[in-house]
C-alpha cells in the first residue's frame, strides 16, 4: 500500500510537472569544438513544431519516429535557407527525456548553430535550456532514477577506460538495482510492522510476522554495512587516486614527476628546495585515473617560503590516497641494515611535522641506482615488496616500478562490476550512513521490547534516507545539487 501511494504521488507530480513545462533547446555537441556535426536536441510538448516550421513539412505523418530524414531546414519567416542536414523525432515517453524529442544534426558551424537558435528562440514557449534540464526532465518523467543520472553525468566526465567502465554500468543501474531492492525489503517490513501495531489484538495476526521482520531488517542492515565498508574504492576510481610524491630535497620527486607525466612538469635542478609549493598533474595509468601531486623536500629549514611548502606537501599528504617517497640511494649505507635504515629515514621525514601516515599506503622509490656497481644493485633488489630501486636518469627498473605503481592503484579502485558495484558518490554514503543508524536504532528498541510504534518510526525514517538516494524521495534542491554540474545540452 505505501508502495502505491508513493507511485501514485510521483506520477501525479510528472504529470502536473510535464504540463507546465516549455519546450526547451540545446547544442547536445560541444560548444567550444568546430566539428563536422553538431546536434541540436529540443524537447517539450511542442517539439515537433520546430520540425514541421523549420522543414516547410506540413504533416507530422511524414516522419516516423527513430528514423533519420536528410532535409533543408528554413528561416520560417524569411524562407532563407540556413542549412541542410538530418532530422530525426523520437515521441515521447520513448525518448530520452519521456516528453517529444527533436534533433537538428547540422553541420558544425557556430553560424549555422546561431542561425537554427534564433529561430527557436521566436517560438512561442520556447527557451534555450538550463545545464542538466535535459537529464532532468528524464529523470521527473521516470525515465532515469538519480543514480543513473549521476551515472550519466561520470561517463561524460569519464577520462580513462576505468571510469568508463564504473560510470556506465552505474548509468545502466547497477546501484539503482542495489538500492531499489534493499528499499522494497524495508518498505514490506514497515507494512508489515505496522499491520502488526494496528491489528494484532483485533485481527489475531501471528507473533512471528514480527520476527519476520526484524530478521529481514538485520539482513538488510548487515548487506548495507558490508557495502559501506568498501574503503571508498568507487570514489577513488571516479575523482582520481590521489598520489603524493614526498623526499628529501634532491631526492628526485620532480624527476619522477615528469616521467610519469610524460613531459617537463617540474622544473628539475641540482639546487636544493627548488619545489617551493604543490605541482598537480592528472595522468591516465593502466585505465586508473591518477591525481600526482610533487612536493617542497622535506627538511627542517629557517626560510619562511620553503617552510611552508613544507607544511603544504604534509597536508596534501594526509589527503592522498597513496604515498611515492623517494629517497636517494647514495645516502643509505651498504654496509649497515637496509631496512632499518629506509625505516630511519622515513620516521625522519614524518617526524619534522609529527605525521606518521600509518593508514596511508606507501610505495619506496630508492632513486640513482645507476651510481652503485651491479652487485649492489642486487641487494637492493631483493628488499621488501613496496620498495623499489630505479634510476630516473637512466630509466633503470622504471617499467617495472610503473608496473607495481599500476597494481597498488588497482587495488585502491578494483575492477568495476554491474554486479557487485561500489559506492561513487559522497551523496550516497551520506543517506547510507544514515540508514544504517536508523536500522539499528530499530533493532536495538524492538530487541529490548521497548516502545514499538517508536522503533517502527526508525524504520520509516531508513526507508525515507534509502529512497533518497535513487529519487523516490527528494527535495528541489537535492535536484539542483545533482543537475547543475551537467553539461547544458544534456
Amino acid at each position: 500500500m505505501i508502495l502505491k501511494q508513493l507511485r501514485l504521488y510521483k506520477n501525479l507530480f510528472f504529470h502536473r510537472y510535464s504540463s507546465s513545462l516549455s519546450t526547451i533547446f540545446a547544442l547536445a555537441t560541444g560548444y567550444q569544438i568546430r566539428s563536422g556535426v553538431a546536434i541540436i536536441r529540443i524537447s517539450g510538448s511542442l517539439a515537433t513544431q520546430s520540425l514541421l516550421k523549420l522543414t516547410r513539412e506540413t504533416k507530422l505523418e511524414n516522419f516516423q519516429p527513430k528514423r533519420l530524414y536528410l532535409k533543408k531546414i528554413y528561416h520560417d519567416k524569411t524562407n532563407d535557407l540556413i542549412d541542410q542536414c538530418m532530422t530525426v523525432w523520437f515521441k515521447g515517453p520513448k525518448s530520452f527525456t519521456g516528453e517529444d524529442v527533436v534533433e537538428f544534426h547540422i553541420h558544425g558551424s557556430k553560424a549555422v548553430a546561431s542561425a537554427i537558435f534564433l529561430v527557436l528562440s521566436s517560438f512561442t514557449n520556447y527557451r534555450l535550456a538550463e545545464p542538466g534540464e535535459f537529464s532532468k526532465r528524464a529523470y521527473l518523467n521516470g525515465c532515469l532514477d538519480l543514480t543513473e543520472a549521476e551515472g550519466l553525468i561520470d561517463l561524460i566526465n569519464a577520462q580513462t577506460e576505468q571510469q568508463r567502465k564504473q560510470s556506465l554500468y552505474q548509468m545502466q543501474g547497477s546501484l539503482k538495482e542495489l538500492y531499489e531492492r534493499w528499499r522494497i525489503d524495508l518498505v514490506k517490513s514497515l507494512a508489515h510492522a505496522e499491520a502488526y501495531i494496528d491489528f494484532h489484538e483485533d485481527q489475531h495476526i501471528e507473533n512471528d510476522i514480527l520476527t519476520d521482520v526484524i530478521n529481514k531488517v538485520k539482513v538488510t542492515y548487515d548487506s548495507i554495512s558490508l557495502h559501506l565498508q568498501d574503503h571508498r574504492r568507487g570514489e577513488i576510481l571516479r575523482d582520481g587516486c590521489r598520489i603524493a610524491i614526498l623526499g628529501a630535497p634532491n631526492a628526485g620527486k620532480s624527476s619522477l614527476l615528469n616521467i610519469l607525466t610524460q613531459k617537463p612538469t617540474a622544473i628539475v635542478s641540482p639546487i636544493a628546495g627548488t619545489t617551493r609549493d604543490v605541482i598537480e598533474s592528472t595522468i591516465d595509468l593502466g585505465g586508473y585515473p591518477i591525481v600526482l601531486c610533487d612536493t617542497a623536500g622535506l627538511r627542517i629549514t629557517n626560510d619562511p617560503i620553503e617552510n611552508e611548502g613544507v607544511s603544504r606537501a604534509f597536508d596534501r599528504a594526509n589527503a592522498c590516497d597513496l604515498l611515492i617517497i623517494v629517497i636517494d640511494i647514495s645516502t643509505l649505507s651498504i654496509n649497515e641494515n637496509l631496512t632499518e635504515q629506509i625505516d630511519k629515514h622515513l620516521s625522519d621525514l614524518f617526524t619534522i611535522k609529527s605525521s606518521s601516515f600509518n593508514s596511508i599506503t606507501k610505495l619506496i622509490v630508492l632513486n640513482k641506482i645507476d651510481l652503485v656497481n651491479e652487485n649492489i644493485q642486487l641487494k637492493f633488489n631483493q628488499l621488501n615488496v613496496n620498495v623499489i630501486p630505479v634510476s630516473c636518469i637512466s630509466s633503470v627498473n622504471i617499467q617495472e616500478f610503473l608496473s607495481k605503481l599500476t597494481k597498488y592503484i588497482a587495488e585502491k579502485c578494483t575492477e568495476p562490476s554491474f554486479t557487485t558495484p561500489y559506492l561513487t558518490n559522497e551523496r550516497h554514503r551520506i543517506y547510507l550512513t544514515q540508514t544504517v543508524e536508523d536500522l539499528s536504532m530499530f533493532l536495538t528498541l524492538i530487541n529490548s521490547n521497548n516502545d514499538l510504534v517508536l522503533a517502527v518510526e526508525y524504520l520509516r525514517l531508513a526507508t525515507r534516507s534509502l529512497g533518497t538516494i535513487t529519487g523516490i524521495v527528494y527535495t528541489e534542491e537535492l535536484l539542483d545539487v545533482i543537475f547543475r554540474d551537467f553539461c547544458i545540452g544534456k
